[in-house]
């Protein structure tokens, strides 16, 4: 029994001793990472600028044809925004479908303005 302790005993001083130093390999590393996902990844393509859309909806009543709904719906939306800008806008109609809803036939269009 008096082995094992004397066993125990003499390798603990000997694992405090050993010390490993490389300096810089943490920070090489890291960089290498990086340039690794960089050209792996490629550049990162711009963004396209942001457009401004105008949503409206419009009410349409049973008698109407989807065609009509869709129309009223894309008009009653330029007048509005030529109100609000006071002038003629310019847009390009990005969305214009006809939903029911609670028992309702809807047209729902998208108007993004032009510059």
């Amino acid at each position: 029994m008096n082995m094992k302790k004397i066993a125990i005993l003499a390798v603990l001083p000997l694992a405090g001793c050993v010390s490993i130093e490389l300096p810089g390999l943490v920070s090489d590393a890291v960089k290498a990472s990086k340039d690794l996902y960089k050209s792996a990844a490629g550049d990162k393509p711009e963004a396209p600028p942001a457009r401004r859309v105008f949503a409206h909806s419009y009410i349409g009543s049973e008698s109407q044809t989807v065609a009509e709904m869709k129309q009223a719906c894309v008009k009653e939306a330029e007048q509005k925004l030529a109100q609000a800008l006071g002038k003629e806008p310019r847009y390009t109609v990005v969305e214009n479908e006809v939903v029911t809803w609670d028992g309702k036939v809807m047209a729902t269009c998208k108007l993004a303005l032009g510059e």
